[in-house]
């Protein structure tokens, strides 16, 4: 018997073991490296120096420019996540309601997810254009003046927030299954002691989804602070740096500027001001949960 589980052992390693290989290369190794690299004077062309905290002092007292990017990156996560999350909210509690054709619009809200980013951003930005932009002709048509979007530094980011709503496919999908797993009896005796719609919504609804809105939120933020292909494709981190984002940042530093090893502090800078704030949000949810 012992013979037999350490087979089955051996053989689980060897079918993980291409999986922890990957693992281990390519993700813990450079998180290991860019560390080291963060004390370092490294231009990619000569042997890293060791310099110690140089790099974060400077971040911390000098790099004023380090700060806007933080700013801009925390305006988008928290524009783009919470604005995400609750419309997600909305339409799966609406599609979940939907008798007939619900494959059908589970379908049409997902399948801007699968398709390819570039394309979407070249069409958005054709959307976005102040002068033959569909938006502002829209506008327009109802007697309002269009912004500048990309052109202004007051109106890039919300463009590029509103552009993040094309996403949301996949919050909705994990919403609907969420819906579907509270127990029809849960509503049905609801409504026999005379709850209507919206009390069933907060009293009953919202309390059970709370932590899949945890999870969205937080997975949503952890992806949001890597927003760069957006930026750097649309308005190249533009304009008055107003969509220059961390990621921007350290990829113009690291291989524009070939300054890898300020570019790494200011990765882990990054990192130490995700690690706080998703402890926040998981406190403030789980006090949610609680009550």
């Amino acid at each position: 018997m012992k013979n037999y589980h350490s087979k089955q052992r051996t053989v689980g390693f060897l079918f993980a073991l291409p999986w922890l290989i990957n693992l281990f290369i390519f993700v813990l190794l450079p998180i290991v490296i860019s560390l080291y690299l963060s004390f370092t004077n490294y231009d990619m062309f000569n042997p890293p120096k060791w310099i110690g905290f140089t790099n974060y002092k400077i971040l911390f007292k000098y790099d004023f420019s380090f700060w806007k990017a933080l700013g801009n990156t925390l305006y988008y996560m928290f524009g783009s996540v919470f604005l995400k999350v609750f419309l997600a909210l909305v339409l799966a509690v609406l599609l979940n309601n939907a008798r007939k054709g619900m494959g059908i619009f589970r379908t049409i809200f997902f399948l801007p997810v699968v398709l390819p980013t570039i394309p979407v951003m070249f069409l958005w930005m054709m959307l976005f254009n102040p002068r033959n932009g569909l938006i502002n002709k829209i506008l327009g048509f109802f007697g309002i003046k269009g912004p500048m979007w990309l052109s202004s530094p007051t109106w890039s980011k919300p463009a590029l927030i509103l552009m993040s709503l094309w996403g949301i496919g996949g919050i909705i999908i994990i919403f609907l299954a969420a819906l579907q797993e509270i127990p029809k009896h849960v509503y049905e005796a609801a409504r026999l002691d005379g709850a209507n719609e919206v009390q069933i919504f907060f009293k009953i609804t919202m309390p059970l989804l709370t932590p899949i809105i945890f999870f969205n939120i937080l997975t949503g933020l952890i992806a949001a602070s890597q927003v760069f292909a957006e930026a750097y494709i649309m308005t190249g981190g533009g304009p008055l740096e107003s969509t220059t984002f961390v990621n921007l940042k350290i990829y113009l530093l690291a291989f524009k500027q070939s300054n890898m090893g300020y570019a790494s502090a200011m990765a882990w800078m990054m990192f130490l001001v995700l690690v706080p704030l998703s402890l926040v949000v998981y406190k403030v949810f789980k006090k949610m949960t609680a009550v």
